[in-house]
Formats: C-alpha cells, structure tokens, sequence
C-alpha cells in the first residue's frame, strides 16, 4: 500500500484516485504484477525460487497527493489485515510500503499498519518491509520492523533490486538462519542528502550510500541499511532523513553506524545538486537555437504530480504560448471537463477551452481561455511503461487528448499523472526523440529514461505547491526546532 502524502494538496487520496492508480486486488495482483519491475514482481519471483505459498491481497498505490481518506485508509488496511487473518498460521510477512503516507486522522500510517499487523502476528514472525526512499520513517515503524530495506536510487529504478534484498533476508529468517534486528536514527533536519539525487553519479547521496555500503563491507552482521532522506510536504512529526540498519549482530554496533550516517547527512544538508530557474530564464534557453540533438527537457517540478503538485498549473503552458519557442509539447494538464469535450469533439475539430488552473489556482497558474484543434484522443489513456522506471506496470491518462493550441501541443487528461516515460507521448503520435522542446509534469524519475536523449535540462519555478520556500508552507505538526525552519543543534532520536 503506498502513497506519498503532500500536507499542502488539496487534492485527497480517496478510492477512486486509488483506483487511478492501479490498485489491484486477490488474483488480480499477480496477473498485473508478475513479471515487471515493481517490488512485488520481485516477491513473486522469490516465492517460485524459495517455494513460498503466497497471500498477495492487495497492491495500491495512489498518486502523490492529499492526505488518504479515512474510508480508503481504513478499507486497503482491512484487505491486507483480512487477507493476513486468511492466510494465518504464516511464517513471514512482506510489506511494499511508500514511507510518507499520512491518512485523515492517522499522521504515521505506515506504523498504524505495522501495529495491525503485529497485533496479527504476534511478536516473533519476522516481517521485511520497503520503502521508498522519500519515507519519512518513524522509530515507531521501525520497532515493528525485523527488515527494512529502502530504494538506492532516484530516479528509483532498483524497486525490483529492494524488495528482494528485503525477502532474500526475510528467507534466512524463517530459516532461523538469522535473528534480525533494527537500529534506528533521525536527526534534526527534514531536507538533507539532496533529496535522494543518485542519476549524476555524484552529491551527498551518493556519498553516504558509499560510507553505508563499507560499513556493510566490514561487517558481515550488518545485513542492510536503509537510507531515507525523507519527503519535505508531510507535515507529520517525523518528517526527515532516518537511517535504518538491520542486523543480525550487536544493536549497538548497528545503532553507531545509523547515528554516524545521520551525521553525515546533516553536514552535507545545504548540498544541492539542481536549481529552478525563473519561467522567464527557461523561456530564453528555449528560444536559443538548438545547442546539441534531442530535445530541451524541462521539469515544472513545483507542480510535478510525482510530489503532490496539482499537475494542471498553466503558468508554463502561458509563457511558452506568448513566446517565439517552436515545436514545444506540454505534458500534461490534468482537466477532466477539456478532455471529454475534445474527445467528443473528435480528431479535427477546433473547440473553446477553459483549460487547466481548476484544482487550486492559488498555486501555478489560472484556467487559460484557449481554441485547441484536436490531434488525437484516448478513451482509457493507458501506458506500458517500456523504459527502466518500473519497466512493464501501467500508468494512466485515463480519457485524454493531444491538442494544438498557437505552436504549442497540449496532452490533455483526466488523471494527474507525472511523466516518466517516453511511451507517454507516443500513445497520442509524438516522438519525443524528435521534439524540439517536452515541458514535463516531472520532478526525479523522468531523468531515467529522457536525460539521456535530451540536449539539456532545467527545472523551472512555477509557483507549484510543491516548493521549496519551507518557511511559507503552514506547518503544523512537524517536531520543533527543526531545520531548516529554526536553527538547532544537532542530535539524534533512536530506538
């Protein structure tokens, strides 16, 4: 069950967006699952090599957004208690979790489900649990942990690589082979570590993985450590980096190597390895003549849907339709209303549009006032991804569109959805490869398949609520002090 919680949307998590997002349920988990990159799809291949007799209840997963609704917290939580209640006696649990959920009413709702389950389970069952590495980990979640193993990469492409470390350990568990254990610390900073960035080779997240991964090197009883740098707009009190080391040895060696590591992140928390620029800026670098092949690539990383931003801000669809910049595609604008009346218009037609802006316009840009000429539509928007970011699951439009407004092309959808993968444009006849400009929906993981085939990239600001000015986001539950919101000396909570 993930789902990573942006206190400042006001867009919820409720059912249908789970349903968004592909959540299946019983039988349907291994038929959409088996096979790809997701975590699970790495479950499923360790229980055909271990012999493993499987309950898989559940896989949900909404889009970065509002907190979870009560009724969809409180229905995902009882199909995974109710599918473990099935399945008892067992002799191991695996859990695929984001790390940065918050529910109505539940500020840590990653441990809230870890407490239905020990309550199951009892004490003595070994439970493996992931997490993406934008967790904010409580030490309450991980008292309830025997295993934990997080992502080492963002953009994330090891999802398959975590989960099964995670269940290679789980293994040696139930073997009684190992009696695992976690160490557990959080300093007192909730940006650090440069958000998780590993693609460039380089920065303090690469740096602490190197430490993270001697630290293993040197000591056969270290089994993982788990390095979360947090996600910055959950406004829950243990937002933040956390280290978690899993051990099969002494907890105090353990306990030393996760509080060393914490240091480290915090020494190097004003690191940063990407800048946003100013719309202006970007619409000058997109107006010079092209440098190099490929495409310009540019992030509107404040309202990327991959971090809770609401998706369908216009402030950069404006600038690039006032300027000089030719052949540009915008991808995309979350507009339910637009996208049906283009489909019903059909390919051809040339309709008024009062697009995007409608979610919440305090935050991005306004609804623009547009003549779009329909290109081509979808009924369903569905998308195989086809590059390495979770290679074979789905990602949706839901019924969307390509339009042409002025020298702009527009991806209208239903569905907030980030972009990550190449096959977004192709659905709809775009080569991206070929397309002088793809302004991107997208924070991190886009990078893995389109950095590589762009010219350039750069991130821009676009007043999205996904900011970084932390001291103007209405933080209420966050522990205090905490940097960068006060100045504070540094320390550690463990477990």
């Amino acid at each position: 069950m993930m789902q990573e919680t942006n206190s400042f949307s006001i867009v919820a998590a409720d059912m249908q967006r789970f349903i968004a997002g592909r959540t299946y349920e019983g039988e349907q988990v291994a038929r959409a699952l088996k096979g790809t990159r997701h975590g699970l799809g790495a479950v499923f291949d360790l229980a055909a090599e271990f012999g493993w007799t499987l309950s898989s209840p559940l896989a949900a997963d909404a889009a970065p957004s509002g907190p979870v609704t009560a009724d969809a917290f409180q229905y995902y939580s009882a199909k995974i208690i109710n599918g473990l209640r099935a399945a008892m006696p067992v002799d191991g649990v695996i859990l695929i979790l984001h790390g940065a959920m918050i529910a109505e009413g539940v500020d840590d709702a990653e441990a809230e489900l870890l407490r239905q389950v020990r309550g199951l389970i009892g004490k003595d069952i070994p439970v493996a649990v992931t997490f993406d590495l934008h967790g904010n980990v409580s030490a309450d979640t991980a008292r309830m942990c025997d295993i934990v193993s997080s992502y080492r990469t963002t953009p994330h492409v090891d999802n398959y690589e975590t989960a099964e470390r995670a269940g290679r350990l789980l293994q040696r568990a139930m073997n009684g082979d190992i009696k695992p254990k976690v160490a557990y610390s959080q300093g007192p900073m909730f940006y650090a570590l440069d958000a998780g960035r590993t693609i460039t080779g380089k920065g303090p997240m690469v740096e602490v993985l190197k430490l993270a991964d001697a630290a293993m090197d040197a000591d056969a009883e270290i089994l993982d450590i788990a390095i979360n740098v947090g996600f910055d707009w959950s406004d829950k009190k243990c937002i933040g980096p956390s280290v978690l080391v899993t051990t099969s040895g002494a907890k105090a060696k353990a306990q030393d190597i996760a509080n060393n590591l914490i240091k480290f992140a915090w020494d190097t928390r004003e690191q940063k390895t990407i800048r946003l620029v100013p719309i202006d800026e970007v619409i000058r670098i997109a107006e010079e003549p092209s440098s190099g092949s490929g495409p310009l690539l540019i992030g509107d990383y404040t309202d990327c849907p991959g971090g809770g931003g609401n998706g369908d801000g216009t402030a950069l669809l404006k600038a690039l339709l006032e300027s000089k910049v030719e052949d540009a595609v915008v991808c995309s604008i979350p507009d339910p209303e637009s996208a049906r009346a283009c489909i019903e218009a059909g390919v051809g037609a040339t309709i008024p549009l009062n697009l995007g802006g409608k979610l919440d316009p305090r935050f991005g840009g306004t609804p623009l006032k547009v003549a779009a000429k329909v290109l081509a539509t979808s009924e369903h928007g569905d998308v195989v991804r086809k590059g390495i970011f979770s290679n074979g699951t789905v990602t949706s439009y839901g019924p969307s569109c390509l339009v042409q407004i002025g020298r702009v092309k527009v991806i209208v959808a239903t569905h907030r959805v980030q972009v990550d993968d190449l096959e977004q444009f192709r659905i709809f006849g775009v080569e991206p490869t070929k397309t002088n400009v793809l302004a991107c929906k997208a924070m991190n993981h886009f990078r893995a398949n389109f950095e590589p085939i762009s010219r350039k990239l750069v991130y821009v600001e676009t007043g999205g609520v996904v900011s970084f000015n932390y001291k103007d986001l209405p933080f209420k539950n966050v522990r205090r002090p905490v940097w960068p919101l006060d100045e504070v000396e540094f320390s550690t909570t463990t477990v």
